[in-house]
């Protein structure tokens, strides 16, 4: 009886932290999409926001989360070797991407905006080792460039 009561408690704490998350994400997506839509319209009035731009802008909503807490987890778990081998590869990869890619104004707003977002959602962020941070910008900067892209497109 013992081991089904802990089994219950352990689901029913589970089950409360998985209802957080979800929160937290819900809010995440609504504010991103939000901000950023503003954003857009500001700097790209001619821009209309439909359902394939918003599209865009959930999956860029959804990789910054995502980013956010992997890099954490990587900053605080990886070893400072293989941190630094990911960021070499990251780097790398960035510079193929940022050769086809022109500097937009709405670019550099719409990463900003991002980054500022992840910090105010994320905190401890602010944590970051020197590597885990560079290593967060090249991804917000790939994910930037994955968005704007999609943007030309629509």
């Amino acid at each position: 009886m013992e081991k089904q009561d802990f089994n219950k408690e352990f689901h029913l704490k589970l089950n409360t932290e998985f209802i957080k998350i979800e929160k937290l994400i819900r809010e995440f997506r609504f504010e991103f999409i939000y901000e950023l839509s503003r954003l857009i319209k500001t700097t790209n009035p001619d821009l209309f926001i439909n359902d394939a731009v918003q599209d865009r802008l959930l999956d860029y909503a959804n990789r910054i989360f995502s980013c956010a807490e992997s890099v954490y987890d990587k900053d605080r778990n990886y070893s400072e070797i293989r941190l630094k081998n990911e960021l070499t590869d990251m780097t790398r990869a960035i510079e193929k991407y940022h050769a086809s890619y022109h500097n937009y104004e709405i670019a550099e707003q719409t990463n900003r905006k991002a980054k500022e977002m992840m910090v105010h959602f994320f905190p401890e962020l602010m944590e970051l080792s020197g590597n885990g941070f560079r290593l967060l910008e090249k991804y917000c900067l790939l994910y930037n460039y994955e968005f704007i892209s999609s943007l030309e497109i629509v």
